[in-house]
């Protein structure tokens, strides 16, 4: 089972990120639109060409909103084993709820994508990446050990040639759980299924939680 550990967005906020990159990057195109065009095109060019010679470069195209998530620890393929070690482990982590807002965007060379991060990240996110990844070690998966930046990819095959977006995000993300998800390739796409999640709680007193105005709902 292909695997990640991670934070799901609500409905409204992926709406919300997906109306703000509409306009922002309005030139970026579904897949299937973007595959389409690249089909009309190559049924038009000239036939004298080579048909490999007249594809060009991939093109840019939208991750679907439904997609949208922001990854703690990618995990890759996992065994039975691993996987009930991993559940076991998970059960145990203790973190408390926080929000955070996807303020800024940026562009990765490497593996071809365009994202929106939040500028000033809450502390609680990252020490929950941090407890998600010594989880999945324990469960004995190997994870990496780069630093954590925390992102919601928007563009896949994204290149600097890309215009930058025309005005920056600004969608506030409120995160009360968090999720095992699997990756699974589809011809329509990958999609990420949550799997089984866990629930973010308050680490306070009923005192200090009703003087806060703080339920567990």
């Amino acid at each position: 089972m292909r695997s990640f550990i991670g934070l799901d967005l609500s409905a409204t906020e992926k709406l919300a990120l997906d109306s703000w990159r509409q306009q922002a990057l309005p030139e970026v195109m579904p897949r299937q639109w973007v595959k389409s065009e690249s089909i009309r095109s190559r049924k038009s060019s000239n036939k004298r060409y080579d048909h490999t010679n007249s594809q060009g470069p991939a093109q840019p195209y939208a991750v679907p909103a439904a997609n949208f998530h922001i990854t703690l620890s990618f995990l890759g393929e996992i065994n039975h084993r691993q996987h009930e070690a991993l559940v076991y482990e998970l059960d145990q982590l203790m973190s408390e709820p926080f929000s955070l807002t996807l303020d800024a965007t940026g562009l990765w060379n490497g593996p071809k994508i365009l994202f929106a991060s939040p500028t000033d990240a809450p502390k609680a996110l990252g020490e929950l990446a941090k407890l998600s990844r010594k989880a999945a070690r324990k469960a004995a998966i190997e994870v990496e050990s780069r630093e954590y930046k925390p992102h919601v990819t928007l563009v896949r095959k994204a290149t600097s040639s890309l215009p930058l977006p025309l005005y920056s995000p600004n969608v506030d993300v409120h995160v009360s759980a968090f999720h095992l998800f699997e990756s699974i390739s589809t011809p329509q796409g990958v999609v990420y299924p949550i799997r089984q999640s866990w629930p973010l709680k308050h680490n306070m007193s009923v005192r200090e939680k009703l003087r806060r105005g703080i339920t567990d709902e």
